[in-house]
Formats: structure tokens, C-alpha cells, sequence
């Protein structure tokens, strides 16, 4: 079967139609599949976004899409793409239509000079980033667990303040960063805005003035946990990580989560509560597939569940 491969403008985009494809794809429904999700992650989350369809006899059948961020690299900053949302319906689901998918996403990324590439990796699509993208290389972010007794939690005096309001919580964070990626992914304000301004996600910030934690209150596996979504010191610098425990403490009480999950890095802290999750245990989650993680690792302080598309 054939199908038309074109860019798909973002205010054409059928939310509707693209969580049908998704959900039909990937076996699985939930908020994270929802028109809503789509409509806002493709219009309002991200500044910088591609998405390639695939149209057949006038309806859309898949889609591969690309967000496009800057990445700060031993002080210089390159552009870099994440590939998200490959889905093709089950009776075009064929190596000459997706490959197709990738060709023409591939013309984007060359437009807009990303050189940095990574998508959070699955079966599916780990052969064809490899092909296509020049992706080689696996990483699995570490993670750790721990339990929140609530003893260190927000008390008068301690001088933490938990922030949930977006105006004030991408302030914060334009405050300490400086605008500056710090060896990492870069956020200007606006852009920070946008990426936690989710219609199904609820984030919250707890800060010291010094340090921040930005978290949201997830289910996991029917489990009720607080997602560490990334980790912030005033200008990137390493910190000691005595008030990680207290700003931790407070975010747990505030969201009511006594389980909490950090995923990623930041050199600048080294987030050291709780226990590592060994890899066995995530079963291939939390596993990245790019082309510099790895190899560049040195100049990449934080990597977080901020940076990635599903934090």
C-alpha cells in the first residue's frame, strides 16, 4: 500500500486522530495518549517542532515528529533534535513507508543544523534511528527510590518555599540558570514555561534560593509517586546536597507522595537519596538512544526527565 509523506503543520494537526493512531499503535490508552496531549505538545509545548505524516485516500495513517532544543556542550551550543511519536497504522505499517517517514524528517533536521540526536528508545524504532539518524548509542539514566517520612518537610524558618505556579516557577528557574544550559539542555524562560504548562501533568517547585527541585505527582504502574523532574543550583554550580533531603522532604508533603523517583543527572548536585534502581528492574525504561550521550558525556553536567518528553 502506498501512502503521500508531507510536513504536517502544527495548527492542521488532527488531535482527534493522532491519539487514535497512538493509542492503536502502541496497544495502550491513558492521559499520555489523549487529544489533549497531542494537541498541546505539538501547538503550545515546544517552540521548535516538525512533525512528517503519512496520508493515504486522504486520511492520516502515521506520523514521525522531531523537537528541536539547544544543547550547551562545554560551553558551546549546538541544536539538537529528540524523535518522538512514531506510529503507523497496522496495514501500512511497511519498511517503504516508514523509511519514508524518516527521509523526509531526516531533510528537517539537516535545515535546522541539528547535529545532536536522541529519542527515548524502543524496539520499534531503535533499528531505523540507527539507520537513518546515526543513533549507536544507548544510555540508561539512572535511577534512584526512596521514602519520604515527611521529617525534613517545609516548617517555618527553614527558609524553602514550594512554588506551583508556572509565572513563578519558570521565573525561578530563569533566576538561577541565567538563561544558561550549564552543560546540558538550555531553557529560556518562555520555553520553560511552556514544557510544564502540560494539560495532564501537575508540577510543583520547591527552592532554598540556592537550589531547586522540579517535581510532579505521577502513577506509576499503579504506584502513586513523585516524578523528580530536574534539579537546579544558582549558576550551575556543584553544591553540597545537604538541602536536596529538606527540598525533597517538602515537595513530598505538598503533592502527598511518600514515594519518590529521580531519573537522570546533575554533576552540579549528585542526587544521592534513596537507592539506585538497578536496570534489571526497569525492564528498558528510562533507556535513551542517541548519538552523544555517551560520547560526550563529560560536557553534559544535568540530563533529566525535563529534557526528555516525558517528564
Amino acid at each position: 500500500m502506498t501512502a503521500e509523506i508531507r510536513f504536517e503543520d502544527t495548527e492542521d494537526l488532527d488531535p482527534v486522530r493522532t491519539s487514535a493512531l497512538a493509542r492503536s499503535a502502541f496497544h495502550k490508552s491513558g492521559p499520555e495518549l489523549s487529544p489533549e496531549r497531542f494537541a498541546w505538545t505539538y501547538r503550545e509545548g515546544y517552540d521548535r517542532t516538525k512533525i512528517v505524516s503519512a496520508y493515504a485516500d486522504g486520511q492520516k495513517v502515521g506520523q514521525l515528529a522531531a523537537f528541536f532544543k539547544t544543547v550547551d556542550i562545554g560551553g558551546e551550543r549546538q541544536t539538537a533534535a529528540e524523535l518522538v511519536d512514531l506510529f503507523v497504522t497496522p496495514e501500512f505499517r511497511s519498511f517503504q513507508i516508514v523509511s519514508s517517514l524518516y527521509k523526509e524528517l531526516r531533510k528537517a533536521v539537516v535545515s535546522e543544523g541539528a547535529s545532536l540526536i536522541y529519542a527515548y528508545a524502543n524496539d520499534a524504532a531503535s533499528l531505523l534511528n540507527k539507520r537513518f539518524f546515526k543513533m549507536e548509542e544507548v544510555t540508561q539514566l539512572p535511577a534512584r527510590m526512596g521514602l519520604s517520612a515527611g521529617i525534613l518537610s517545609l516548617s517555618s524558618g527553614s527558609g524553602i518555599v514550594i512554588h506551583r505556579d508556572k509565572d513563578a516557577m519558570a521565573s525561578l528557574h530563569a533566576d538561577l540558570s541565567g538563561g544558561d544550559g550549564g552543560g546540558g539542555l538550555a531553557w529560556t524562560r518562555d520555553q520553560f514555561r511552556r514544557r510544564i504548562s502540560s494539560p495532564i501533568y501537575r508540577y510543583a517547585m520547591a527552592s532554598d534560593g540556592d537550589v531547586a527541585i522540579l517535581a510532579s505527582p505521577r502513577v506509576i504502574r499503579s504506584v502513586p509517586v513523585l516524578l523528580i523532574c530536574a534539579t537546579f543550583t544558582r549558576g550551575g554550580k556543584t553544591t553540597g546536597s545537604r538541602s536536596i533531603p529538606a527540598l525533597v522532604a517538602s515537595l513530598c508533603k505538598a503533592t502527598r507522595r511518600n514515594l519518590y523517583l529521580h531519573v537522570g543527572w546533575n554533576d552540579a548536585i549528585g542526587f544521592d537519596r534513596g537507592f539506585t534502581l538497578p536496570d534489571k528492574a526497569l525492564r528498558g525504561k528510562f533507556l535513551m538512544q542517541s548519538n552523544f550521550l555517551n560520547s560526550r558525556r563529560d560536557g553534559i553536567r544535568r540530563f533529566e526527565l525535563l529534557d526528555v518528553d516525558y517528564g
